[in-house]
């Protein structure tokens, strides 16, 4: 038989006890959504998805799509364009929204949660403005929603402190995914700004605008700025003005070139200019 061709809503709804709750953490639900298409009359039950009228739930819920691309929207989120590996956590009495696309296959994990341990450390991780993290596919994160689930159809003695502490181990996975991927973000801003680097050095006799170059890192060029000080701890045009002095001194020891030859190599605005910027950085004239 293939699933594809078949809707499968999987929903458990989970007892807590007082006992269950000493721990400030309880799993009030969870789930597995899979449609072939969509369909805006999905509303099986308060925990799957309301495509018109969105919903607000008492507790938080976490939702991770591993098929398919739609849209979010929430109460403090403005809508956004939400794809597989993408990963959402709502707070509770949040209302928001989320759907597939039009002819989409669509597959969702969801999880419902509560308690004050899991608000002392979402407060501190997921900004209501930007509720989504973009974790990309992940075989971990399937594998502990499979587990919670399978506690939760057993519910053997105890399961509500286990499937608890799964949720926690699914938020430190995202935190921790999110970690790298803002590595990953400054180590692709780093090479940005070598290759910004090697430019200025390759083309410091021609002349060039920085906002040209920032926007060949597809950056702004207030952004390419702030980033380029934070990784060579001086702005774009100071960090020109050390390559034009060092070659400067290059030029004065080593070539025969006059003054007014080697101020308009450098595109300085006259001899007059050059002669003064040469003294205020070394103290004597060239």
């Amino acid at each position: 038989m293939n699933l594809d061709e078949n809707k499968i809503n999987i929903i458990k709804h989970l007892p807590i006890e007082e006992d269950d709750f000493f721990w400030e953490i309880a799993v009030s639900g969870i789930g597995h959504l899979h449609i072939t298409s969509k369909d805006s009359n999905t509303t099986n039950d308060l925990f799957t998805y309301y495509p018109k009228q969105g919903k607000t739930l008492k507790d938080f819920s976490l939702v991770y799509i591993s098929k398919g691309d739609g849209e979010f929207i929430s109460t403090d989120c403005t809508l956004r364009q939400i794809t597989k590996g993408d990963v959402f956590i709502v707070f509770p009495n949040q209302w928001y929204k989320y759907q597939p696309n039009p002819n989409t296959k669509w597959d969702e994990h969801w999880i419902t949660f509560k308690g004050a341990y899991f608000e002392r450390i979402l407060k501190h991780i997921v900004n209501k403005k930007e509720p989504i993290f973009h974790i990309g596919m992940n075989e971990d994160l399937i594998k502990i929603f499979s587990q919670i689930f399978d506690y939760a159809t057993m519910q053997p003695i105890g399961f509500q402190t286990i499937i608890s502490g799964r949720v926690l181990q699914i938020i430190s996975l995202i935190y921790s995914i999110g970690k790298k991927e803002a590595q990953n973000y400054e180590s692709v801003n780093k090479q940005k700004i070598q290759e910004a680097c090697i430019f200025m050095q390759e083309h410091i006799y021609d002349k060039f605008a920085l906002e040209d170059i920032a926007k060949s890192t597809n950056m702004s060029y207030s952004n390419f700025r702030k980033v380029f000080k934070s990784h060579t701890g001086i702005t774009p045009h100071q960090y020109i003005l050390q390559i034009k002095l060092r070659k400067i001194k290059d030029l004065l020891n080593n070539t025969n070139m006059s003054i007014h030859d080697i101020a308009t190599k450098l595109n300085f605005e006259s001899p007059d200019y050059f002669s003064y910027f040469f003294k205020s950085k070394t103290g004597m004239s060239p």
